[in-house]
């Protein structure tokens, strides 16, 4: 039986040299010495971007409407770029999840994988909760409570056949079309809409989920499909995720059934196989316009706001709170985790995922920036192919590190500025949806402001919009962009812990596995 194991990883190993081999090399970031710099090449780019996005933002031209044009040009090549990246990487995600599956099965290895990276993603999202409810606790006696003008009633002036006449409430009491009317006040009548007619949904967040809705809908509905092809139009990652590998499962078994493991001998693993060097072809011409695309993407978002000074002046203390607790997320969880797991040195691991990160913070999608996460992870020669496939595409899902910090802190700022009282209870509950909520958050920009709305009416036992929400939409822009690199550098960090404690290979495999790494990214 031990020979026979053997055989099948020799096997493997063979199989996984041969494919590596035919793999589409990783182009550099860029051309010239952008290419042979890509690290230094997006930051440089992102500096350049982030001076020009607050030039632009004080910019202020006769014509409104210039302004806006400029912008619309400026983020062209970025708008660009994550339409293309869009439109590649779930189906690259989709082949990528099944055939990591279907190695892992052929190694006997999928379930203890499978559980161990659930397991570790659920740990690291505990205790970034954990660490936003402390440091938000270090900044709550800074936060000023601040009294908000209660809205009166709604308003309505009806207008009569002649210009300028209105329907006016005379000294009587008696109702007449007039145009001669001495006080506004006696042409505005309220408005009480008992039958709901006039209620219309809006641009901005839902506010009457509740937290039952928003685990049901945000979780479980989303990870069940009824309809693959729908989960593949509106881009519903978690779908798409839970299943390929249910998918991979099953293919899996059946290849252990009728070719004993063997993938060589499967047509439809050829395909899939095929199908993934043409997407990490197609991915790697993207990829190559990443220095461009964060200028663009970043001149696009900071040059919009025209209240850069103003959104941060009233929410200044959120946001230390937020980057100082994600800061010793990384530096103290992720940190120490690789130096005690992999015991090496961690920033030699870190400093390959760089490009990953910046790419993270100028999109805002941990969605879009799988690719790049995945081509940084191989980088780093120390994961093998079929573990960075599974865990990647899995923690862009279900790992959300930075909005498990941030959901606590903004809803324990807002409890302090409208004058709640917030007790042990209200910190604990926190936890616990901050934990679960975040897994049900879609990868995508500004997705987590539902949940920081339905976080806050839970706890505190509020309703509707919070009075000072206004501030959170002002800087959610910013804090999204750190919520996402910490999510994505979350991703990489687990892939790498994955990578340590997942069982052993055996020698053959091991050294296989040495001649197969990623070429690395200077």
């Amino acid at each position: 039986m031990a020979d026979l194991k053997e055989k099948e990883a020799e096997e493997y190993a063979n199989e996984v040299e041969e494919e590596v081999e035919e793999m589409p090399e990783l182009p550099p970031m860029g051309c010239g010495i952008m290419g042979q710099y890509p690290v230094l090449s997006v930051l440089l780019f992102g500096c350049i971007g982030v001076g020009v996005g607050v030039g632009l933002s004080y910019w202020e031209p006769d014509d409104p409407d210039a302004k806006a044009i400029t912008l619309k040009w400026l983020g062209l090549i970025g708008d660009m770029f994550i339409r293309a990246l869009k439109a590649v990487v779930l189906p690259l995600v989709f082949v990528n999840v099944v055939i990591s599956v279907v190695e892992m099965m052929s190694l006997g290895k999928a379930k203890a994988i499978g559980w161990l990276t659930i397991g570790l993603y659920l740990l690291t999202t505990v205790i970034a909760s954990i660490i936003g409810i402390i440091m938000i606790l270090i900044f709550k006696g800074l936060f000023d409570e601040q009294f908000f003008d209660e809205s009166g009633p709604a308003l309505v002036r009806l207008g009569c056949n002649a210009d300028g006449s209105f329907l006016t409430e005379m000294e009587d009491g008696s109702l007449m079309c007039s145009d001669s009317f001495t006080d506004e006040m006696d042409t505005k009548f309220v408005i009480s809409d008992v039958s709901g007619t006039f209620v219309k949904s809006s641009s901005g967040p839902t506010n009457s989920l509740s937290l039952s809705d928003t685990i049901y809908n945000g979780i479980f509905t989303k990870l069940i499909t009824s309809n693959i092809m729908n989960a593949f139009n509106t881009a519903n990652f978690a779908s798409v995720v839970v299943f390929a590998i249910a998918f991979g499962a099953a293919l899996g078994r059946v290849l252990q059934k009728r070719y004993n493991g063997s993938m060589t001998s499967s047509s439809v693993m050829m395909l899939f196989k095929e199908l993934d060097g043409v997407f990490l072809t197609l991915i790697n011409w993207i990829i190559m316009l990443t220095p461009f695309a964060v200028t663009s993407l970043i001149v696009s978002a900071v040059g919009k706001r025209s209240d850069l000074k103003q959104a941060f002046t009233n929410v200044g203390y959120l946001v230390v709170a937020t980057m100082l607790a994600m800061a010793f997320h990384f530096f103290v969880v992720h940190v120490s985790l690789l130096t005690f797991v992999r015991r090496s040195n961690p920033f030699t691991y870190l400093s390959k995922i760089i490009p990953a990160q910046t790419m993270a913070f100028a999109c805002a999608s941990s969605a879009a920036t799988i690719p790049m996460t995945l081509r940084s992870v191989r980088s780093t020669g120390v994961v093998p192919d079929h573990i960075a496939r599974f865990v990647i595409p899995l923690g862009a899902t279900i790992n959300m590190d930075g909005g498990a910090i941030y959901f606590p802190c903004a809803c324990i700022w807002m409890a302090v500025l409208n004058g709640v009282n917030i007790d042990a209870s209200s910190y604990i509950l926190l936890v616990i949806i901050a934990t679960i909520g975040s897994a049900g958050t879609a990868p995508v920009p500004s997705a987590s402001l539902v949940l920081i709305i339905t976080a806050y009416n839970t706890v505190f036992n509020a309703t509707g919009t919070p009075d000072g929400f206004e501030f959170i939409l002002a800087i959610d822009w910013f804090v999204d962009r750190l919520r996402t690199t910490l999510n994505v550098t979350g991703d990489a960090v687990v892939c790498g812990l994955v990578a340590a404690l997942a069982p052993e290979e055996t020698e053959g495999e091991e050294e296989d596995m040495k001649e197969v790494e990623a070429p690395e990214v200077e």
